[in-house]
């Protein structure tokens, strides 16, 4: 059994582990906010959702500091050779960099950030006290979340995918007890949620802090004595900062603009419209934190051919399997909110409609993400990338100055994220030579392009011909799976990748069956 198919079964088994506990952590998640809209109601949810937003774009941080490390960690794994002290060099200047950063944002969020809460957001005069506890209690978890990033990295460097799951499980099911403790409890549920959640995220930190310790021997802190890469760490995460703000700007600042312009009422429908973007998210996530540490590694080992096929087979199975399940999404939306939440708001309907669009495009993005921070090249890729995102923030305020509904901000971030996407293309070529245009059309877009209107055109077709919403859900769904997976499997896959997930598949089932 050759080295790459060894690979190629542990990613298998990573991502089927990881798949399992999105499943779960995504249900429990979807539940939970269906009873924390109902405890809080619209108005009180669009407080917090806006509140969160702020913090969002500073926990954007924790993004790019952990692909920094994971990137570090998984390269110089890679490496032949590498000693214990360099990984725990590693470890070590990146707990004295989060250490820094979280004092100098903690300063930031004490004063201008809390000037912005009370003079700036859109929030009622009589909830503006529960605003400020929520704040509070999100700078703590902010530092508590920032601070476990080099332990949870080097759980996913590592590859222990089984201790990552079960940490984000637990996770996952302690914020659906405080779901349903701030029923419970006889105060402000703004204020108790909010302190719930601050507990939960030193619980984590905790536990992180107990598994890489004890499993780990790079994950005990000595004063780091490698200035070089202190340089190198800071330069990655720097850029790598840039990206998650960019990227953060476009989705959380777009929310602070939409609460000036139309209050926390559109906020509580733009909540809504991105718990799908939280949920698809996860999936993507789960996927890639199997393949990302095989595929720097890779690179670091010089195996270009095998992280080609990773490369082209994560595309395909990442858009795929997100298609497979928006399309029931988008052409049911009204019917699902109404089971979900228990509202058609039409505005909602609309908004969580058009960031299935956003979502479908960002999928793209991940493997080549990958690729730069397995070549180092981290400038050169983020800046012109994320330019184009970042534009999306003066587009929205300028349209909205113009009168234009609270909908163009996501016609705004879909047009972005599209010119953000071939320029990614192109950086990708620049820095990484074995990258074929030719072959990325041939190979994955036009199946792609044409998969989608096949089936697009199907759901169309029964979601206009059926009145009963449930046969008519049950259709759609059916269609979706059964067109997707049969067109990719007669015109997405080449006969190589056919026969990697047909051995793959066989191994699998042997594994599991005990043969």
């Amino acid at each position: 059994m050759s080295d790459n198919f060894i690979k190629s079964q542990r990613i298998a088994l990573n991502t089927a582990l990881l798949y399992v506990r999105m499943i779960v952590v995504m249900c429990i998640n979807l539940y939970s906010v269906r009873l924390i809209f109902e405890a809080l109601g619209v108005e009180d949810y669009g407080v917090y959702n806006v509140i969160i937003g702020l913090i969002s774009i500073v926990l954007s941080l924790t993004g790019a500091l952990s692909n920094a490390i994971q990137r570090f960690y998984s390269f110089y794994l890679g490496v032949a050779k590498i000693g214990l002290e360099k990984l725990q060099n590693i470890f070590s200047t990146s707990i004295s960099m989060y250490a820094v950063l979280s004092i100098i944002v903690f300063i930031l969020a004490e004063t201008v950030g809390l000037w912005f809460v009370n003079n700036q957001l859109l929030i009622p005069y009589e909830r503006l006290n529960a605003a400020n506890w929520i704040y509070q209690f999100s700078i703590v978890s902010f530092i508590a979340t920032i601070m476990q990033t080099p332990y949870s990295a080097a759980v996913i460097a590592h590859q222990d995918m089984g201790i990552f799951a079960i940490i984000s499980t637990v996770e996952s099911l302690l914020k659906l007890i405080a779901a349903l403790l701030i029923f419970i409890i006889p105060l402000d549920r703004l204020i108790i949620y909010g302190a719930i959640l601050l507990l939960i995220s030193i619980l984590v930190l905790a536990s992180y802090i107990i598994v890489g310790s004890y499993n780990y021997a790079e994950c005990h802190y000595k004063k780091p004595t490698d200035k070089k890469l202190f340089k190198e760490l800071f330069a990655f995460s720097g850029w790598s900062l840039f990206g998650s703000a960019a990227g953060a700007g476009m989705s959380h600042v777009n929310t602070i603009l939409v609460n000036i312009f139309f209050g926390p009422l559109v906020n509580a429908a733009r909540a809504i419209s991105f718990q799908f973007n939280m949920a698809f998210n996860s999936l993507v996530s789960s996927f890639i934190l199997a393949i990302k540490p095989p595929m720097i590694k890779s690179y670091a080992e010089g195996s270009y051919s095998y992280l080609n096929k990773i490369f082209y087979l994560s595309n395909k199975f990442i858009y795929f399997s997100m298609y497979m399940i928006c399309i029931p999404l988008f052409f049911e939306m009204e019917t699902i909110l109404i089971f979900w939440l228990k509202t058609n708001d039409p505005q909602t309907v609309l908004f969580c409609k058009l960031i299935l669009v956003y979502i479908l495009i960002m999928s793209l993005n991940n493997p080549i993400s990958i690729i730069i921070h397995a070549t180092g090249n981290i400038k050169g890729y983020y800046l012109p990338v994320e330019t184009f995102t970042l534009l999306s923030v003066p587009a929205t305020y300028i349209l909205f100055i113009l009168g234009f509904p609270a909908y163009s901000t996501y016609i705004t971030m879909i047009i972005a994220a599209i010119a953000a996407h071939f320029v990614r293309l192109n950086r990708l070529k620049k820095y990484y030579n074995p990258f074929r245009y030719s072959e990325y059309i041939k190979s994955f877009l036009i199946p792609a392009f044409v998969i989608t209107i096949i089936t697009y055109s199907f759901a169309f077709l029964i979601h206009t011909s059926i009145i009963d919403s449930l046969l008519r859900i049950s259709a759609i769904i059916f269609m979706s799976v059964t067109c997707v997976t049969s067109f990719v499997i007669l015109i997405g896959l080449s006969k190589t990748e056919k026969d990697i997930l047909k051995r793959l598949i066989i191994s699998l089932k042997r594994k599991l069956i005990g043969i």
